[in-house]
């Protein structure tokens, strides 16, 4: 499901959050080109991305513990299942916000810098 959020005047698409409670880890799907290989950004946090250098999927391992991070504070399993997320590109890095609905749309954003492979010139 997507959601409408307007923000100034233009309209951004925010979507569900896909969040596996059992493994507490979220997928988060950015473009829909197949996956060509995966960045470990962090111990927790792997970044798919496609044969041309762009990011096509975000994989948060301990999810819980990793947004309750980005957020500061304690991000329940239930509360993870209601989060939206939108990603924006920019020139040098990509920005994932998360928008949690339940409480009072609070806003917390993962910055990352854009992958430049050393192998393509």
């Amino acid at each position: 499901m997507e959601k409408d959020i307007n923000v100034g005047n233009e309209a951004n698409i925010m979507k569900n959050v896909d969040y596996d409670p059992e493994a507490d880890a979220i997928v988060l799907d950015v473009n829909i080109k197949k996956a060509h290989h995966t960045i470990e950004f962090t111990e927790h946090i792997l970044i798919d991305m496609s044969s041309d250098g762009k990011i096509v999927g975000v994989e948060i391992l301990d999810a819980s513990d990793e947004l309750s991070k980005l957020f500061g504070r304690a991000v329940s399993k239930t509360e993870i299942k209601q989060l939206l997320y939108q990603v924006k590109q920019k020139p040098d890095e990509y920005s994932i916000q998360f928008n949690s609905p339940k409480k009072n749309n609070q806003v917390a954003n993962l910055l990352f810098p854009v992958y430049k492979s050393p192998l393509i010139s």
